[in-house]
């Protein structure tokens, strides 16, 4: 043998070894990766399914205990319950049936649709609401029954074991919201369950099954429709998955195929969301990389003979470039792309890893899309009650303090009312060109001021007894604005009237609804002094044909930002000489909260001022008879 050939045969060894290990090596951190990868894949999916089923019933539920929270049922007849329960029937397709119920789990009042064709001619969008049979309503009658009458004190909502419909057999669960501690009453929904079927079916992938487990292991919804028609009982093959407290990965047999299996927990019940595939579909990317990893090493190890070093680093490059594309993929660096631009079995298979990575990135994109969604219903949902607190912390306040003004009125209006008939008396007696003439009538003057202190004090204290009859808005802020026209033209101020077109008709008393809108008048011109901008502007909207929306927009001084929760406090005042009572706005907020309504103020210091006025709509004249 020559020293050629010795020399051609060591380098063809020297260069095989190497190529083999390395692709070894390459193919095992690709398959570790990928195998990771896949399992990871699927088990964000089983987590979306049971979030969005969470979110399913979540939402109904605090739909239901927002609205016991905003409105008394027990303060309702039973026209009024129709109306209530007919606003929360229509906002969701997938309720059939909603119904009130009193302190002894009786039911009260209840919507439901038993002839479509009826019901939208009266409403068309009872068309989008399944039909219940007499049969069905019974049933749903006494579930929501026995579900508020064992619901613990505590729980502001609660959840029925879910059920296949009695003639239809549909699944559905009953959501039942309990009035908050004290009222009594409940709110109870049937939840149609098909809308996740539907959900599973159309997101399934190929060979891959989504289905829902009840907390005793039966088939509660499958995307599979010919499963859910036979109702199979999946929990002798994946006895580990009822109950289920945090997601996992389990394997099971059916039909002589083994399937791989991830599962989650439905957040607030006792349901488990599994998501399916058979394992050689699951495993097929692994399966495709080894089949690709081993033809490129036998490729490589014939080219050595001929190309040792050159098939070398020709293999070994794309190779290690794929592993690391899978440990970045594992990392979680679901963006990064492998740039291979081959026409063989490794750019095949890293074009197969890049849509691997779309596909992940894709799924990472809608999850995060899902829970900013939710995150802001949350955030949006904590808003409005922390306003309703804010606001039930004002009128708590307010109202202690006018018992205790109400207390100081009544023991100095005897006294004052003595102290008045002397004073008048005295004049009486002592010459106008009197020294002390002069001084009595001051001192008339200061006690007929404390005398309208007082007065302001027993409106404050006192609930008034307004007489309730339809008002115009329109025409109480436009005889207010006569009123004072003389005042607006000495004062240089413009005001710009932007009325919502007929009228804005409330229940109320039209001449407090005068008063209120007088003295924020007052308040806006005297807050515009000396400002080179005077303007204000008059808005009303209606809105969603319930209420009607006051808005008063001035250029004044502003309030700073630190007096804005005192404001409603009586005697607080931000005015730079303190020639008023400092107990409009405190009166202003008694009586808009007499008429159900609400009052709020936005301001920016050295910018204006807006005050909101938020007053329920007078029913029309039908309703009304």
């Amino acid at each position: 043998m020559t020293l050629r050939t010795r020399l051609l045969l060591l380098l063809i060894a020297t260069a095989a070894v190497p190529t083999v290990g390395a692709g070894l090596l390459a193919y095992r951190g690709a398959e570790q990766a990928l195998a990771e990868a896949v399992a990871e894949q699927h088990r964000r999916r089983a987590l979306a399914e049971a979030e969005h089923a969470a979110t399913y019933v979540r939402a109904l539920a605090e739909e239901l205990g927002s609205a016991l929270l905003h409105e008394d049922p027990s303060t309702l007849g039973l026209a009024e319950a129709q109306e209530f329960l007919t606003r929360i029937y229509l906002r969701r397709d997938r309720i059939a049936q909603v119904a009130l119920f009193d302190a002894q789990a009786r039911m009260t009042a209840s919507v439901f649709v038993d002839d479509p064709e009826a019901f939208s001619q009266q409403e068309p969008q009872f068309r989008r609401h399944d039909t219940v049979a007499p049969q069905e309503v019974e049933d749903f009658q006494r579930r929501a029954a026995e579900l508020l009458s064992r619901a613990p004190p505590a729980r502001t909502w609660a959840l029925s074991a879910p059920y296949l419909t009695a003639v239809r057999q549909r699944p559905a669960v009953v959501v039942a919201a309990l009035a908050p501690e004290g009222r009594g009453q409940g709110l109870a929904a049937e939840l149609s369950l098909e809308e996740l079927s539907q959900r599973l079916a159309r997101d399934g992938r190929g060979d891959e099954r989504a289905f829902l487990l009840d907390g005793a292991g039966r088939l509660l919804v499958d995307g599979d429709p010919e499963r859910e028609r036979r109702r199979e009982d999946p929990a002798g093959r994946l006895p580990q998955v009822p109950g289920a407290q945090r997601a996992g990965l389990t394997e099971y047999e059916e039909d002589g195929r083994a399937w791989l299996a991830a599962y989650s927990p439905v957040l607030g019940t006792d349901w488990v969301a599994v998501v399916a595939r058979p394992r050689e579909a699951a495993l097929s990317p692994l399966h495709a990389l080894a089949r690709s990893t081993f033809w490129v090493l036998a490729l490589a190890l014939g080219g050595v003979v001929v190309l040792a070093p050159l098939l070398a680093r020709t293999l070994a490059r794309p190779i290690a470039r794929l592993s690391e594309g899978a440990r970045e993929l594992a990392r979680g660096h679901l963006g990064h792309r492998i740039a291979l631009e081959r026409q063989d079995e490794l750019g095949e298979l890293a074009r197969a890893f890049n849509d691997m990575g779309h596909a992940l990135e894709r799924a990472h994109q809608e999850l995060s899309g899902f829970n900013a969604r939710l995150q802001a219903q949350v955030e949006e949902r904590t808003r409005e009650l922390k306003q309703a607190q804010a606001q039930l912390l004002r009128s708590q306040r307010l109202t202690a303090v006018g018992d205790m003004a109400a207390g100081m009125a009544h023991e100095m209006n005897n006294p004052l009312a003595a102290i008045l008939g002397n004073i008048q008396l005295l004049l009486m007696d002592v010459p106008p060109d009197d020294p002390s003439h002069r001084v009595l009538v001051t001192v008339e003057q200061q006690a007929q001021r404390i005398a309208s202190i007082i007065r302001e004090l027993r409106t404050l204290s006192e609930r008034q007894r307004l007489g309730r009859a339809p008002v115009d808005l329109h025409r109480v802020l436009q005889r207010v604005l006569e009123a004072r026209h003389g005042e607006v033209m000495e004062a240089g101020v413009r005001v710009d009237c932007r009325f919502q077109p007929g009228e804005a008709r409330v229940l109320g008393d039209g001449q407090a609804l005068g008063d209120v809108f007088n003295r924020l008048l007052g308040n806006a011109f005297n807050a515009m002094k000396d400002r080179p901008e005077r303007c204000l502007v008059l808005a009303t909207h209606l809105v969603d044909a319930n209420a009607v929306r006051v808005e008063m927009r001035d250029t004044g001084r502003g309030i700073p930002r630190e007096h804005l929760e005192r404001i409603f406090n009586p005697f607080f005042t931000t005015k730079q000489q303190w020639t008023g009572k400092g107990l409009s706005l405190s009166v202003c907020h008694r009586v808009i909260e007499d008429h159900g309504g609400t009052l709020t103020i936005q301001s920016d210091e050295g910018v204006g001022t807006t005050v909101t006025l938020l007053l329920p709509a007078a029913p029309e004249a039908s309703a009304l008879a």
